[in-house]
């Protein structure tokens, strides 16, 4: 049996339910992390089905059909990216994956902050956007994957299985 070693960039010998091969730290910290990512996720890809509604009452002129794709892009580009992104984790690795497509949602909505400042900016523009809201799509969360959790795609370091269902609430899972 291994022992915990953070030593490194990658944690090996993590056993949550053997004490001394866990730590609470790392856990907590990461679950810390993930739910921010995850809460970003979710209001990333839920900004065009908010904003395109309210575009003609802004000084918009889209029809209800341009209304309707701008709202459905994010979810039609996160189904057909999931089959890239499904592969990411292991070929990247979690870490990374999460932290770049973090800092990444902050693209789409600066990119739609300067879109409706302006009536001019074209329904193309308008729908490139919306697809780039669902690059990703909402975020696989760590507490959702099977365990143990490093064979899981996140790798995310669990907790014991007696304190998962906090993780997993913290989730919103």
């Amino acid at each position: 049996m291994s022992t915990l070693d953070t030593s490194g960039r990658v944690l090996t010998g993590w056993n949550p339910e053997e004490p001394e091969n866990w730590s609470a730290k790392i856990a907590w910290t990461t679950l810390a992390i993930t739910t921010f990512s995850l809460m970003l996720g979710f209001t990333v890809w839920f900004l065009p089905s908010a904003v395109a509604p309210r575009l003609n009452d802004i000084g918009f002129h889209l029809t209800k059909n341009q209304i309707y794709w701008i709202a459905s892009m994010p979810g039609l580009s996160c189904a057909a990216l999931r089959l890239i992104y499904m592969f990411l984790p292991a070929t990247i690795g979690a870490r990374k994956m999460i932290g770049w497509s973090s800092l990444l949602y902050i693209l789409p909505m600066l990119g739609w902050f300067f879109a409706v400042q302006s009536t001019d900016t074209s329904f193309g523009v308008l729908l490139a956007l919306s697809f780039a809201c669902g690059y990703r799509g909402p975020p696989p969360s760590p507490a959702t994957c099977p365990r143990p959790a490093s064979t899981s795609p996140s790798g995310w370091p669990a907790p014991p299985w007696g304190l998962q269902g906090r993780a997993s609430g913290q989730h919103g899972a």
